[in-house]
């Protein structure tokens, strides 16, 4: 988003800065058309570097206080309670006996190099508010389906179809808009960012998975 809002601003600094010079090609000798014209540059310097920032870090802001709301308003429903699995069973998952899925959701997956491949997908840039301080590009998969089970994250879509063993997730860190899972294939550290409408909870499910896994080991 700070990419694209600063796409903007020049196009409109820029633009008018070729309007104010192209009225008054008169002037251009005389002392205060330049002085205008550093003020116009002075002017375009701090709104091209300021405001995108400010626009993402008050929409970040935002989300992340509808996230705390909805995830304080789900805890209260649970009424203390742990999260349970799905009581219903798709034909589709390649599930084990006895694994349940615990969670699902559909959305937009996002990961590093080779990590998922299969379906259509392209070159992306993850959004700024969604997913602060995830750098670089990477491919983008949308209309895909993210199932929490007790031993595998499982995103399906059109063509695609990737499972990842619980024991092969390191971090998993909820953001604004979704979560960045930090895994290994084929023996090289990856990153796999999936949207959640509430994150909070998405990460609050994927734990007790997890130390569910972990008392089960002990």
């Amino acid at each position: 988003m700070i990419y694209a809002l600063r796409k903007l601003i020049a196009f409109v600094f820029l633009g008018g800065m070729f309007w104010f010079i192209y009225q008054d090609l008169g002037n251009l000798d005389k002392p205060w058309f330049m002085h205008a014209l550093g003020l116009i540059t002075v002017a375009f310097a701090f709104f091209w570097l300021l405001i995108p920032s400010l626009v993402v870090h008050f929409r970040i802001r935002r989300r992340l206080a509808h996230n705390r709301e909805k995830y304080m308003a789900w805890r209260e429903k649970l009424g203390g309670a742990a999260p349970a699995p799905h009581s219903g069973r798709n034909p589709r998952l390649d599930l084990q006996p006895g694994e349940r899925v615990w969670f699902h959701e559909k959305g937009t997956l996002y990961a590093t190099g080779d990590a998922a491949t299969g379906g259509s997908s392209r070159r992306d840039r993850p959004s700024d508010v969604a997913f602060p301080g995830f750098r670089g590009r990477c491919r983008r998969f949308q209309r895909i389906h993210c199932y929490m089970t007790d031993e595998k994250l499982l995103f399906m879509g059109k063509d695609m179809a990737l499972s990842v063993p619980m024991a092969d997730i390191g971090d998993a860190t909820a953001t604004p808009g979704g979560i960045v899972f930090g895994t290994m294939r084929d023996g090289r550290a990856a990153k796999l960012a999936f949207t959640f409408q509430n994150p909070l909870i998405a990460a609050d499910v994927l734990a007790h998975i997890r130390s569910g896994r972990k008392n089960e080991q002990l």
